[in-house]
C-alpha cells in the first residue's frame, strides 16, 4: 500500500482526493462490495461532500478510480488517517494488484480532474482561469435572474450568500465536470503521437 499524499499546508476550502486501484480479474464483485462499505464509512465523517466511482471500461480486472470530495483539508486528513478507512483498505488487499495511487487536488485544480488521467498535472493556470470565467459568468447571471423573484426582498448579504452557494455547488458537481470533459483536448493536449488514444481514454471513463 502506498503512503498517503501530503496536503498543502496553506490549503483551504473544498479538497478532492482521487484514489486509483487495479483489481484482480475475477475479483470485481468482491471489490464492488468493498466500495459500498468504504463509501458508507466515508459518509459518516465530518466534511464529506460526495464521491464518484469510475469503473474500468470493460473486461476482467482493470483500474477503478474513486474521487472523494471534502469541505476542507483537515476533514479530508481525518478520513485518510482514520482507523475505519485503514480497516476497509486491509479488506480490499486480497482483491487488488499493485500499489494504491492517491492524488489530492485543492482550489481550482479540483474542478479540472479527468477520471481517465488521475495522475496528470493540472492545466496551465491561464486555461483554468479562462474556462472558469467563461463558465461562471453566464451561470451566476442565470442564478441571479432566476432567484430574484424568490429572494429579491432579502438584504444584499443574504442574497449573495444564497446565489454564491448555488453557483459554487452547480460548478463543482454539475457544470465543471462536463466542461472539463468537453474541452479535454484543449485543457490536456495529447502528449503522444496519436491524439485519438487520449480521446478514447477520456470517453471510456465517462
Amino acid at each position: 500500500m502506498s503512503s498517503e499524499p501530503e496536503l498543502p499546508p496553506d490549503a483551504a476550502g473544498p479538497v478532492t482526493a482521487t484514489v486509483t486501484r487495479r483489481v484482480k480479474p475475477g475479483h470485481e464483485a468482491a471489490y464492488e462490495e468493498f466500495l459500498a462499505g468504504i463509501s458508507d464509512a466515508a459518509k459518516a465523517f465530518p466534511g464529506y461532500l460526495g464521491e464518484e466511482v469510475f469503473r474500468p471500461a470493460g473486461g476482467a480486472g482493470g483500474e477503478y478510480r474513486i474521487v472523494y470530495r471534502f469541505d476542507s483539508p483537515a476533514h479530508l486528513r481525518g478520513w485518510l488517517d482514520s482507523g475505519e478507512r485503514a480497516a476497509w483498505l486491509h479488506r480490499a488487499e486480497p482483491h487488488v494488484a499493485g500499489p494504491m495511487r492517491t492524488q489530492v487536488l485543492t482550489g481550482l485544480e479540483s474542478w479540472f480532474t479527468l477520471p481517465a488521467l488521475p495522475g496528470a498535472p493540472p492545466p496551465p493556470a491561464y486555461k483554468m482561469a479562462v474556462l472558469t470565467w467563461v463558465t461562471i459568468f453566464p451561470l451566476i447571471t442565470l442564478v441571479v435572474v432566476v432567484s430574484a423573484p424568490l429572494i429579491g426582498h432579502l438584504p444584499l448579504v443574504p442574497r449573495l450568500a444564497v446565489t454564491t452557494l448555488v453557483t459554487v455547488s452547480l460548478m463543482t458537481w454539475v457544470v465543471m465536470p462536463r466542461m472539463t470533459w468537453l474541452l479535454h483536448r484543449w485543457l490536456y493536449p495529447p502528449a503522444g503521437d496519436d491524439p485519438a488514444v487520449a480521446d478514447k481514454e477520456v470517453s471510456d471513463a465517462w
